[in-house]
C-alpha cells in the first residue's frame, strides 16, 4: 500500500497542482469535489460546468413482484462545459412519474468468463465483476481496448460463443431463466444493413421476419421504431453505403440498426458500442435519441470506449473494466468522485471519459516512454511518472473498501431477494410467411443491384455472341454435328465459371442472414429456399435471352420445342451452378477464397 501511495502522489495531469486528496482544497482549476455530507447531491465544480442531477429511484416492493421506477428529467446533463461552449441538447423535461415497470430489471454477480487458450478455459476474460441494469436507465460498459466490455455484454445477453465458459449468476427480474425471443434485442458493432432498400421498407421486411399478425401491425410497429430512433426525415431515402449508392451516413445507419430490434419492443437492449465509427456531432445526436428510448422504459445496456463530456453527462451509471476486473460500478458522478478519492481527480478541460481511460490503459506506458526519450532530447515536455499497473491496484483497491460497492452488493440483494414476473415469449413468423418475406425482399434487392444479376446478364449475352459468331456457319455435315456439340460444351462449361460474378452478392446476403439468424430471425432452409426461389426468374430471364442468340448463330433446327428444350435445360444448369456457389460462397465467406473453390470445382470437373 505505501508502494501504491507514493505512486498514486507522482500521477497528475500537466494543470494539475495538488498533491493527496485527503487534503485537497476546492482548487480554482479542475477539481471535481463532493461537500462534506451532502451524499445525495451532485459534486461541485470550483469553476467548473455546472451538472443537472437526474435521479432515477428504484424501490422494490416488499410485498409485490414489480420494480416501481420514478423518473425524473435525464440525468445527469451537462447545461454548459465552459463559458463560449455549445449547451447540451435539451430534453423533454417532465414531471416525476412512477409507472410500474415488469420485466426490465437485470443484475449480475461474481460473473466470470473465460475462454481457450493455452489450457482449456485458462484466460479469464471477465473477472468476478457484480453490477446491475434498471428500467428506464442507460448503463454504460467502459473500458480500453481488450478489456472484455463486449465479451461482459454477450455474456449478459447469453450470446457468448462456444470457446468461452461462463461462471456467476446472471438475474433477469429476479430469476436465472434465459430471456426469451422477444424480449430483449441486441445491436452488433458492426452494421449489416440492405443498401438497395429504403430505411422504411428495411424495416418492414424485419418487422414481417420477426413479427406474427397482420400487415396493418407490423407497419405501425414499424413507424414507432423510425420514431423513437428520429429517423422520421429519412423514412424513404435509400440506404446505401457503397461507391455508387452513398444513402445515410454512419449516425443514421447505425440508429437503423437499432430500429430493427426496436420492431420487437424490447425490454432489454443490448448495443455493442453505438457510437462507433461515428464523428462527435453524431455521437452526441446518437445519445440524446437512447436517452429519449430509455426515458420510455427500456433498460439500455451498451458498451462504449470514449465519449466526450456531454454524452458522459447523459449515462446514468458506468461500469469500468480494465483487464477484466471492475474497477468501478455506480452512477457517473460517483465515478469522478471516486477517481478523486483515490488520487486521480478529472482536470476541468479534460473529457471524464479520457481520463478514466489514460488512468487504466496500459498502452498509455508505451506512450510515457516516449515522452520521456522526448523529454530528454528536447527538454520541453512534461513528464508523467505514473505506473499504469499502480493506478489500476490503486483504484480497484479503493473501490472494494467504498460505499459504492457496499451499495452495489446491497442492490443486487435487493433485486436478487425475490421473484419478480418472468417474461414472456414473443410470437414469431411463421416458416412459409418467412420464405415469402425472403423471397420477396431477395427479388427487389436483386432488381435494384445492377451488379446482381442484370451485369451478368449483359454478360452472357456478350458470351453467347462471341461463342456463337466463332461457330457459326457449320453447314449440316456429320464433321458440323461435332462441332456443335464441342460449341454447346464451350457455352455452358463458360457460363457456369461466369456465375463466379455473382460471388460479391452472394456474401452480402450471408452476412445480412448471419445476423438475423443470430438474433433468431430466420433460419439456414429458410434462408436457402428465399433465394433459391428469388433466383429462378432472373436465371431463366439470363437462360432464354443468351439462349436466343447462341441457339440460332450456331444454326441448330427450328423448332420451337427443341428451342425451350435447349433453354429449360441451360437453365437447369444455370439452377445447379447457382446453388454450388451459394454452397461455396457460405463456407467460404471469403471472397477470394470463394472465388478460388469456385474456379477450381469448374476446372477440376471439365
Amino acid at each position: 500500500m505505501d508502494e501504491i501511495q507514493s505512486q498514486s502522489d507522482h500521477y497528475r495531469s500537466p494543470s494539475s497542482s495538488v498533491s493527496s486528496p485527503a487534503n485537497r482544497l476546492p482548487s480554482s482549476n479542475f477539481f471535481y469535489s463532493r461537500k462534506p455530507g451532502a451524499l445525495r447531491q451532485p459534486i461541485s465544480f470550483e469553476d467548473s460546468p455546472v451538472w443537472d442531477e437526474t435521479d432515477i429511484e428504484v424501490k422494490v416492493d416488499e410485498g409485490g413482484d414489480s420494480i416501481n421506477a420514478a423518473t425524473t428529467p435525464p440525468s445527469p446533463s451537462l447545461s454548459k462545459i465552459n463559458s463560449g461552449s455549445l449547451p447540451s441538447p435539451s430534453l423533454i423535461e417532465r414531471e416525476v412519474v412512477t409507472r410500474k415497470i415488469a420485466g426490465a430489471s437485470i443484475a449480475w454477480k461474481d460473473l466470470t468468463v473465460t475462454i481457450k487458450g493455452k489450457r482449456k478455459y485458462s484466460d479469464k476474460v471477465v473477472k468476478s465483476s457484480h453490477g446491475y441494469a434498471l428500467p428506464g436507465t442507460m448503463t454504460v460498459i467502459m473500458g480500453p481496448a481488450k478489456s472484455g466490455k463486449s465479451t461482459l455484454l454477450r455474456a449478459l445477453a447469453g450470446r457468448l460463443p462456444d470457446s468461452t465458459r461462463m461462471y456467476g449468476e446472471v438475474f433477469v427480474n429476479g430469476t436465472r431463466r434465459h430471456m426469451p425471443y422477444g424480449s430483449y434485442g441486441y445491436v452488433d458493432r458492426e452494421t449489416t444493413l440492405i443498401g438497395s432498400l429504403s430505411v422504411r421498407e428495411f424495416l418492414y421486411y424485419s418487422a414481417l421476419l420477426q413479427l406474427p399478425g397482420f400487415f396493418c401491425q407490423r407497419r405501425s410497429v414499424v413507424e414507432d421504431a423510425i420514431d423513437a430512433m428520429s429517423l422520421g426525415d429519412y423514412a424513404n431515402k435509400l440506404i446505401g453505403g457503397n461507391c455508387y449508392m452513398r444513402g445515410l451516413r454512419s449516425g443514421e445507419r447505425r440508429r437503423v440498426s437499432i430500429a430493427r430490434e426496436l420492431v420487437m419492443r424490447p425490454h432489454i437492449l443490448f448495443i455493442d458500442e453505438p457510437l462507433y465509427h461515428l464523428d462527435s456531432v453524431s455521437a452526441l445526436l446518437m445519445m440524446v435519441t437512447l436517452k429519449k428510448l430509455a426515458t420510455s422504459g427500456c433498460t439500455l445496456i451498451f458498451t462504449i470506449c470514449q465519449s466526450s463530456t456531454e454524452v458522459f453527462g447523459l449515462f446514468d451509471r458506468i461500469c469500468l473494466l480494465s483487464n477484466g476486473k471492475t474497477l468501478f460500478f455506480g452512477e457517473t458522478l460517483a465515478c469522478l468522485q471516486h477517481f478523486s478519492n483515490a488520487g486521480f481527480p478529472c482536470p476541468i478541460m479534460q473529457s471524464p471519459s479520457d481520463h478514466f481511460l489514460r488512468a487504466i490503459n496500459t498502452e498509455f506506458d508505451r506512450i510515457i516512454v516516449m515522452c520521456k526519450s522526448w523529454q530528454d532530447n528536447h527538454g520541453d515536455l512534461s513528464s508523467v511518472s505514473m505506473d499504469t499497473a499502480i493506478a489500476i491496484r490503486t483504484i480497484e483497491t479503493t473501490y472494494r473498501s467504498s460505499a459504492d460497492a457496499a451499495a452495489v452488493e446491497s442492490m443486487i440483494v435487493k433485486l436478487t431477494e425475490k421473484e419478480g414476473p418472468s417474461l414472456k415469449r414473443k410470437g414469431m413468423a411463421g416458416n412459409a410467411t418467412q420464405v415469402a418475406v425472403l423471397t420477396w425482399r431477395s427479388l427487389l434487392i436483386m432488381s435494384r443491384e445492377w451488379k446482381y444479376y442484370w451485369l451478368r446478364l449483359i454478360l452472357y449475352v456478350f458470351l453467347a455472341l462471341c461463342i456463337g459468331t466463332v461457330f457459326s456457319g457449320l453447314g449440316h455435315s456429320l464433321f458440323s454435328v461435332m462441332r456443335r456439340v464441342a460449341a454447346i460444351f464451350v457455352f455452358v462449361s463458360f457460363t457456369s465459371l461466369l456465375g463466379v460474378a455473382g460471388v460479391p452478392s452472394q456474401l452480402k446476403e450471408i452476412k445480412i442472414y448471419t445476423y438475423e439468424e443470430s438474433n433468431q430471425h430466420s433460419g439456414a432452409f429458410v434462408f436457402l429456399l428465399g433465394q433459391l426461389f428469388a433466383s429462378i426468374p432472373f436465371l431463366f430471364l439470363i437462360s432464354i435471352s443468351s439462349s436466343l442468340v447462341f441457339y440460332f448463330l450456331i444454326g441448330l433446327r427450328d423448332e420451337f420445342s427443341l428451342l425451350m428444350y435447349f433453354v429449360l435445360n441451360f437453365f437447369a444448369c444455370l439452377l445447379v451452378n447457382e446453388g454450388l456457389l451459394l454452397l461455396v460462397a457460405s463456407i467460404c465467406q471469403n471472397i477470394f477464397w470463394s472465388i478460388l473453390s469456385f474456379v477450381s470445382i469448374h476446372v477440376s470437373s471439365a
